[in-house]
């Protein structure tokens, strides 16, 4: 049976789309832009011998004692064993309790009070909410779920691509510095805003994986590869960004410079981290939509 033309050898890889192309561009251009406001910013902080909040970080920089509650430290322990659980078996039912033990981590007060007044904990809270409880999640569906067929058609496509711009685009706001400074008078992260986290981060991520035989490949690729590299570029600029001056501890006892940069540097070690690993299941998901049309 003849190789369609929309389907490359997987070991050859697959050329990206001239759309796609330019739609990655547009986006990192835009990553790009806001991380040089960011490093900008916080230079000039530098050279003008004071820091104010939203120069170089989104975080206050006054040291807020943290109440943490027996029942939060409880659900901190039940996770962490659920995670544990999950690694060990990949039962759908540990992935279930451990992404519903993150979210009600991700919304209690503390976690929401310590993610505004130190740049590393709102960045580990990120990362929790807006990539792995969707990637629990969409490990506890069924496996028929996750093949979800054939049948291409440009909703599906649409669907990809607005979960990609949608994807960068919180990523992005929420790193302006005009945001930033609105930030730093908050006590913390308000609950809608830790809610549309997870919603936009399991549309991002149930676009890529959850639409094997109805996107292309090659789409589904470019759209974790564009995502990635935005979290990417941004968390170099917090890395690159922050003023080497300030020594001041932060809620976790860390001088904020580096609080900040311990920050950047989660943002982009996770980017790094889910990437490869999900481009490798990308390709053994193409490889089997292959063998059914052959």
């Amino acid at each position: 049976m003849p190789v369609r033309a929309d389907v490359a050898p997987v070991n050859g890889g697959q050329r990206l789309s001239p759309g796609l192309w330019i739609a990655a561009t547009i986006e990192i251009g835009v990553a790009v832009a806001v991380s040089a406001v960011i490093v900008r910013t916080g230079r000039a902080g530098e050279a003008a011998g004071h820091y104010e909040p939203g120069m170089a970080s989104m975080h206050s920089h006054h040291s807020v004692p943290i109440h943490w509650h027996a029942g939060t430290l409880v659900a901190a322990a039940l996770t962490a064993i659920a995670l544990a659980w999950w690694v060990r078996t990949r039962a759908r039912l540990a992935a279930i309790l451990a992404a519903a033990g993150l979210v009600g981590l991700g919304a209690s007060e503390a976690v929401r009070m310590l993610a505004v007044h130190s740049h590393v904990a709102g960045m580990a809270a990120l990362e929790a909410l807006f990539v792995a409880v969707p990637l629990l999640l969409i490990a506890a569906l069924p496996r028929r779920a996750m093949n979800t067929g054939s049948g291409r058609s440009p909703a599906w496509a649409a669907w990809v691509v607005i979960a990609v711009v949608l994807n960068s685009a919180l990523l992005i706001v929420l790193h302006l510095p005009a945001v930033h400074d609105r930030a730093a008078h908050l006590d913390m992260v308000p609950l809608w805003l830790a809610l549309l986290i997870v919603a936009v981060g399991s549309g991002y991520w149930s676009a890529i994986l959850v639409t094997a035989g109805r996107v292309r490949p090659a789409l589904r690729r470019g759209a974790l590869v564009v995502g990635q590299e935005v979290g990417a570029i941004l968390g170099l600029a917090a890395m690159l960004g922050s003023d080497p001056h300030l020594h001041h501890p932060t809620t976790l006892g860390l001088p904020a410079s580096l609080d900040h940069r311990l920050g950047g540097a989660l943002m982009l070690l996770t980017c790094a981290a889910v990437t490869l690993p999900l481009a490798k299941k990308l390709e053994r998901q193409q490889l089997r939509t292959e063998r059914d049309v052959h």
